[in-house]
């Protein structure tokens, strides 16, 4: 039992903003002991940053839509709104060629506010395309993933 709360807790960690693969593998590496289950914890915070992208993207098309579409939403509002992103768009379609590959390397630099969360926030807003931007986004996180297993991994040589 003790073994599935802590894997809950890794995968968890892994789809916070903050923390994503940054925080997720040193915590399954600091939670076991095992080999075996540090692999699985691992591929399970993994997959959960995996997961970010497209729940985040779908989260903010949703948002959009609502801003777009509620008649509760203040008119002055939908309408600053529609005009910046609209704005923003014009010049995402400037640099999405380019923006992909910086994308990829964005997300995997992991630093605090380069993840899936930050970069989904980034598609959405410049206006990317989906599909290429989540495999670009999907990159960065398993560049970063790597990054951050061999430097804790070292670390915890070294100590």
């Amino acid at each position: 039992m003790q073994d599935v709360v802590s894997y809950v807790m890794v995968f968890i960690t892994s789809l916070l903003p903050v923390a994503e693969v940054r925080g997720s593998i040193p915590l399954a590496l600091i939670l076991f002991n095992d080999f075996s289950k540090k692999v699985i914890a691992v591929i399970l915070a993994v997959i959960g940053n995996l997961l970010v992208a497209p729940i985040a993207l779908s989260i903010l098309n949703y948002l959009d839509s609502m801003i777009r579409n509620l008649r509760y939403v203040p008119s002055t509002i939908r309408r600053t709104y529609v005009k910046l992103l609209e704005r923003a768009r014009r010049e995402g379609v400037k640099v999405e060629r380019k923006g992909l590959i910086g994308l990829t390397i964005f997300v995997a630099i992991p630093l605090p506010a380069t993840g899936a969360w930050t970069a989904s926030l980034i598609v959405f807003i410049m206006g990317f395309n989906k599909l290429k931007s989540l495999i670009a986004i999907e990159l960065g996180v398993l560049i970063a993933s790597a990054i951050v297993l061999v430097v804790v991994g070292l670390f915890q040589y070294v100590i």
